[in-house]
Formats: C-alpha cells, sequence, structure tokens
C-alpha cells in the first residue's frame, strides 16, 4: 500500500510521497539539525525523526551530511525478540553499512554509493557545489535488498568505475556495469561473479586487485562463516569456506571473471583431518603488496582467531599466517594498511575487541588487548609489540580504520569506527554507545586520541568508514556508516598545512590501483609511500587518489615516482608543485 504521510518533522504542511522502505529528509523539533524518516512498510506514514542528536564541534570536524544531502536510513531497527526471524538473522543484520567513493561519471568529483539492508542501496552523486543529489533510480541501481560491501572497479578498462556489491541474507550477490554515460546494467550472472548457487549469503567486504598482473583488476569477496544453506548454514561443514577470489579472464574476455580459489591456493579455510572444514568468519580483506615484489598478496582479517595471511608467490599463494607473526587479534574485522613508520614498507592494522566497563558474550575472558598493529619489519615477518606502546589498541568494539593525513602536517593519523548492538548484548551496555576513536600522530611515533577535540563524536554502530576530498579542498572529509541508523559527513576544518595528491593511471585511463607512490618532499630527506587502492576497509572503499600533506608553508615537493606494479615501469617528476592533484599516467 502506498500513501501519503502527514508533514515530515516541522517543514510545514506538505505532504511527502511515502513509498515503503524509503526515506525522506525532515526537520529536528526545536533545532536546524536535519534527520531523516522512513516510511513505515504498510505505506500509512512515516516513523520519527531519526538522527537528530546534534553533534559538538569545535572547528576540527562539521558534521554536515543534512546539510549536503547526504542523509537516508541504514536500515530498520532490530529490537530481538520482536522483529527477528532468528537471532542468527539479526547477528547478520546488525554488522551491515557499507559505504564506496568513486567518480561513476568522470565528472571530476567523488560520488559515494553506500548499501542498506531491507531497502535499496543508495548512490550519492557529488554535484561539485558542496552537496549531493539522489541518482539512485536514475542511474539505474534502485533494488530492494539487503545490500552489505561493495567497491568499484573498471572491471573492463574502458576508463568508467563499474560496481560490485554483495549481500547479506539474499541468494547472490549484485555486479552493475557502467555504460560510460553514468547509466547501469546488472550483469553478475553472465560475468561470473553472482554466486548464485543456492546458498544464503552473508558477504561482507570486498577487494580489488591484479594479483596476476596481467592488466585487469580482480576480485576477492570475503564472507562471515556460512557454508551451506538454509538456516545460513553453519551446520554444514562438508562445504568449503565462501570467501572467494574471482580472477578477470582479461584480455581473453573483458570484464568476465573465473572462481580461481582453489586453483591458485587463496581458500581461507582449511580441512581438518576428519574431512570437515573449519568454519572461517571473515570480515575484511586486501590484495596488496606488503614485501616489495611487484604481486599482491592477501591478508584477510577474521573474527574468532581466523585472520590470515597468503603470500603471493607469482600468482600462487602460500599460507604465511603462522610465521609472518600475523593473526594474533582474536576478533578480527577491520583492516587498514599504510606506512606508518616512513620506513617504506607497509603495515597491517586489525580492528577487534577490547573490554569496556562492561563486557559480554565472554569477551572479559579472552585475552584480547583490542586492536593490533603488524609493524612490517621485512622479510615476510611482521611485529605487533608496538600496538600498546603507541596506544591505538583500545578501539572498544572496533570496525572500519582509516589511516590518513587529517591536518595536512605530513604525517599519518587513524580513525576508527565502533559500536554493536547484537542480540545477545543489554540495551545500555558500554558497546551499544561506546565513542568512535581517533589517534592524531604527533610526528614522533606517538599517537594521541583526539576524537573530542576534533569534533568527530559519535556513540552510535559504526561500521564502514572511508576518507574523501568530497569538496575538493585539498583535505581528507570522514564519512561513516551507522547500522540502523543514519550517517555522518565529517567536513574537515582541521587542516592546515600544504598538500599534493597524486591521482595515477593505466595506460588505458583506468585508476592504477597497486601502484605504488613515492614522494620525497625535500631533496635528501625522507621518501613517503603510499600505494593506490589501499582504502579498502571494512564493507568499505575510500578514494583512489592518493594523498600526502606537506606541512605548513612547504616548498614544492622535490620528486614524485610512480611504481606500476603490474608492468614494472617507474616514471620520476621533479620540482612538482603544491597545492594540486598531480595526474600521472606511464608513458
Amino acid at each position: 500500500m502506498t500513501g501519503l504521510a502527514a508533514s515530515c518533522g516541522d517543514q510545514g504542511s506538505e505532504a511527502k510521497l511515502c513509498i515503503p522502505g524509503r526515506t525522506n529528509i525532515c526537520a529536528c523539533a526545536g533545532t536546524k539539525a536535519k534527520g531523516v524518516q522512513t516510511c513505515l512498510p504498510d505505506g500509512s506514514g512515516f516513523d520519527a525523526c531519526l538522527g537528530c542528536d546534534e553533534v559538538v564541534n569545535d572547528g576540527g570536524f562539521a558534521e554536515v551530511s543534512a546539510e549536503v544531502g547526504v542523509l537516508y536510513r541504514q536500515g530498520p531497527l532490530f529490537d530481538p525478540p520482536t522483529n527477528c526471524i532468528t537471532q542468527l538473522a539479526c547477528q547478520l543484520n546488525v554488522i551491515t553499512g557499507g559505504a564506496a567513493v568513486g567518480d561513476y561519471d568522470n565528472d571530476g568529483w567523488p560520488d559515494l554509493f553506500v548499501t542498506t539492508v531491507m531497502s535499496s542501496p543508495v548512490l550519492f552523486r557529488n554535484q561539485g557545489d558542496g552537496t549531493f543529489a539522489d541518482v539512485t533510480k536514475a542511474a539505474g541501481l534502485e533494488h530492494y535488498a539487503s545490500t552489505n560491501g561493495a567497491v568499484w572497479i573498471d572491471l573492463d578498462n574502458d576508463a568508467d568505475l563499474d560496481l560490485y556489491v554483495d549481500t547479506v541474507g539474499e541468494d547472490r550477490y549484485y555486479l552493475y556495469v557502467n555504460d560510460g554515460a553514468g547509466h547501469f546494467t546488472e550483469e553478475g550472472i553472465a560475468r561470473g561473479v553472482a554466486m548464485d548457487d543456492g546458498i544464503v549469503k552473508a558477504g561482507t567486504s570486498i577487494s580489488v586487485g591484479d594479483y596476476d598482473r596481467d592488466g585487469f583488476l580482480d576480485l576477492h569477496v570475503a564472507e562471515w562463516g556460512p557454508k551451506g544453506s538454509g538456516d545460513y548454514g553453519f551446520l554444514d561443514s562438508k562445504r568449503p569456506g565462501r570467501s572467494r577470489l574471482f580472477r578477470n579472464l582479461g584480455a581473453a574476455k573483458k570484464g568476465f571473471f573465473e572462481d580461481v580459489t582453489a586453483k591458485v591456493n587463496a581458500a581461507v579455510d582449511r580441512m581438518q583431518p576428519t574431512g570437515d572444514y573449519e568454519s572461517v568468519f571473515s570480515y575484511s580483506s586486501a590484495l596488496v603488496d606488503f614485501d616489495g615484489d611487484d604481486w599482491p598478496d592477501l591478508a584477510v582479517a577474521g573474527d574468532y582467531r581466523t585472520s590470515r595471511f597468503l603470500w603471493n608467490d607469482k600468482g600462487k599463494f602460500t599460507d604465511g599466517t603462522f610465521f609472518s607473526g600475523v593473526a594474533k587479534d582474536t576478533f578480527g574485522m577491520g583492516s587498514a594498511i599504510a606506512d606508518l613508520d616512513g620506513d617504506g614498507r607497509l603495515d597491517w592494522y586489525v580492528t577487534s575487541i577490547s573490554d569496556g566497563p562492561t563486557c559480554v558474550h565472554n569477551i572479559c575472558n579472552s585475552g584480547e588487548i583490542g586492536n593490533h598493529f603488524y609493524h612490517n619489519l621485512g622479510n615476510r615477518r611482521f611485529s605487533d609489540s608496538v600496538t600498546l606502546t603507541l596506544g591505538i589498541h583500545a578501539g572498544f568494539w572496533a570496525w572500519g580504520a582509516e589511516f590518513f593525513d587529517h591536518d595536512n602536517d605530513g604525517d599519518l593519523d587513524l580513525a576508527v569506527t565502533n559500536g554493536t548492538d547484537y542480540p545477545f548484548t543489554t540495551k545500555g551496555d558500554f558497546f551499544t554507545k561506546d565513542p568512535m576513536r581517533f589517534w592524531r600522530n604527533d610526528g614522533n611515533g606517538v599517537m594521541v586520541e583526539a576524537s573530542e577535540e576534533l569534533g568527530l563524536v559519535d556513540t552510535r554502530s559504526g561500521k564502514a568508514l572511508v576518507t574523501f576530498d568530497y569538496d575538493k579542498d585539498g583535505d581528507l572529509d570522514l564519512f561513516i556508516a551507522n547500522n540502523q541508523e543514519t550517517p555522518l559527513l565529517f567536513r574537515n576544518d582541521a587542516a592546515n598545512g600544504d598538500y599534493l595528491r597524486v591521482r595515477v593511471l593505466t595506460k588505458d585511463g583506468r585508476e592504477a590501483i597497486g601502484a605504488r607512490v613515492y614522494v620525497t618532499q625535500v631533496q635528501g630527506g625522507p621518501t613517503r609511500l603510499a600505494v593506490v587502492g589501499t582504502g579498502s576497509n571494512f564493507l568499505s572503499q575510500s578514494e583512489a587518489t592518493t594523498h600526502f600533506g606537506l606541512g605548513r608553508k612547504a616548498s614544492d615537493v622535490a620528486e614524485v615516482r610512480v611504481h606500476w606494479h603490474d608492468t614494472g615501469v617507474d616514471k620520476v617528476l621533479t620540482q612538482v608543485k603544491k597545492n594540486q592533484v598531480l595526474v600521472v599516467s606511464p608513458d
């Protein structure tokens, strides 16, 4: 049934069309803030105006989601046992909330795609004036489903972005192919990545990389646990895990894929002596070259001590989980990758759970310290011995994470989302209201918690976290998808340094995912490293353009060196002007 609702909030007497499951912006009573309300399932009217809590800001970041038009509700409230079909169904729904940044229409402005549960995902087009418009239907992406992880990927090297989306509680995944004019056609089954095998899905994060160095991007899809059918299939130990590696067929058939998980030893589950498969609960994966040999490795953060690390040996993988010194996390969930200490090697940060004032689900007895920072020592070895020293372990019930230079002072800071409301938690438990975390890097190897100081205040159940310069003012803004709630878009007003942004392309004009960018600011000084495409973390994908803060009153950059991992080509530019987006293509 479709009907007309009463006026939305205090906006006046204008009635808004009530389409079940869709949202409208509403005015919060007594304030200038904007919220969102959702049409009830029977179409009889709207529910309450949500998201009206004002975010305190002291000049660091300003919360502007309503102001710029990025408002939606990620999903309906799950309040077990009143509206849960099963406890497990609710348990999976409350870990959802994805987001992906990409310029789908090639107008030079980064756009934002978000996933939802029991509704349509939303594509917000950046209008280039500081605001966004919902163009979901016009782009051909309107689809009622429970979607979760998402990535933009130029799958056929035609210089426009296609979109891959996984699901929770559905029977397949979706691949939307861009026609070059900003309209999409769903082709997941035809192109071999729908996973339409009759098994109910619990898809989580998706990563993109060219693991076989053939010049075409491949996909890795993580899944949390299920292996069989029926009630998410936890009891079917005879089936292998559902985390899959899809190889792009490349020149033979551009943008079509085959499942090569078994063929290249990319499975993250192991068969027991009994012939049963162990349960693996993968949350976040990354196809990134950690040892500098130009072959992207596979790092997977997994729940219940199931994180895995696979080294890529010229197109086939070797399990290095144990001997590499990683996977010490108990509840691996989010993943962030960066060269934090500037030694030219990529480090791996995995979010987990640290004890709050109260504990649930036996977490207090797990021995977990919280988040783990795996410092890359070289020679395929990592150490998490500096995690506690850095002070970035206590993220409470942590999910999405991202390293980025928020103030353009030349070193990397760290943001982490957190919070949960599982069916087994008690209302008012600390983890249902824990605050998000932000650690500022002081440049001397010390990370200082500064979330409240910077106005990064959120106590809801944050999941995906992405960074992008949505207003193109030279600093990175921060977006958080809140489970069952409205999102937060934090505009960065804290940066006071100069910057250099480097966009790396292939010869075909697509984003050169996996390319390495080295910036030497002053001749003879230290060199910093960023890798294109490492911004895929929990259920999310940040902007592909690499970003370097240069500090205040910086001179022009002495040298920028770009290395394309698929071809081995290097390109060096000298005396590069600061405060620009530098676009680099191979000769």
